[in-house]
């Protein structure tokens, strides 16, 4: 009886010590130390809402002319008339992460009344006040660091200007053109993001014509361009669930 005490008791420790050599060597190579903790990173894949405020500049180039019973004499150029105000602008859009690169689409809206040129050249005045804009286009960007990034963006715009020539009325007229630009854009905390950006917009040429039942008046061709910057706050929801995670150790 006592040698079968005996037996099983060294059985047992011998189990229990080859039991603990298994566990410290799973620990050591590659036990459950080193198995990956999966932790959700904040992916920028997302549809977004935002509000902002910028400043922006109005430049215009005026060409002038004056028509005597038809024919056209050409009066002179003004070049670099600008006019500068504040604006705001709602900016919707989506974005597509794919690693470190952000791709995606937006639309915004800018608005804004104190924006006015006053342009004259020799008996032609011309007032020129911008009171919207929209731009629709995409951007691509890069992430400098899970949180931050730099993009370059482009899109077609449109604006309406108030026109007025005095001594012959005026008119609402719409200027289409285009806008490149860029900015950096980080995460605040959650699902809230902060962006400041530049932008450059140039507008095709819009010719006008004023002239009478005799054919004397004016002319005038007007070229305009705009730059803004702006401070966008955003609020991104990924409707789709993020895929994006990273193992930790």
């Amino acid at each position: 009886m006592k040698k079968t005490f005996v037996a099983a008791a060294s059985a047992a420790a011998i189990f229990a010590m080859s039991g603990s050599a298994l566990a410290g060597d799973l620990y050591a190579k590659s036990g459950y130390k080193d198995a990956p903790i999966v932790v959700a990173e904040p992916t920028w894949t997302g549809f977004y809402i935002g509000l902002g405020v910028g400043g922006q500049a109005v430049n215009h180039e005026l060409s002038a002319s004056d028509f005597d019973a038809g024919d056209e004499e050409w009066i002179g150029d003004l070049n670099g008339v600008s006019g500068t105000g504040v604006i705001g602008t709602v900016e919707v859009g989506y974005d597509r992460q794919f690693g470190n690169i952000v791709a995606g689409v937006f639309f915004n809206y800018d608005f804004g009344d104190d924006v006015s040129s006053s342009l004259r050249i020799e008996d032609l005045n011309v007032n020129a006040k911008q009171t919207d804009s929209w731009t629709a286009g995409g951007r691509l960007g890069y992430l400098v660091n899970p949180g931050t990034l730099a993009y370059v963006l482009g899109g077609y715009t449109q604006s309406t200007f108030e026109l007025g020539f005095p001594g012959f009325g005026s008119a609402d007229d719409t200027f289409a053109g285009w806008t490149v630009g860029g900015g950096l854009e980080t995460r605040l905390s959650g699902n809230w993001y902060l962006k400041g950006e530049y932008r450059f917009t140039e507008f095709d040429t819009n010719r006008y014509t004023l002239v009478d039942e005799d054919g004397d008046g004016i002319g005038a061709s007007v070229d305009t361009s705009v730059q803004t910057v702006r401070l966008v706050l955003s609020y991104k929801a990924n409707l789709f669930g993020s895929d994006l995670s990273v193992p930790l150790k």
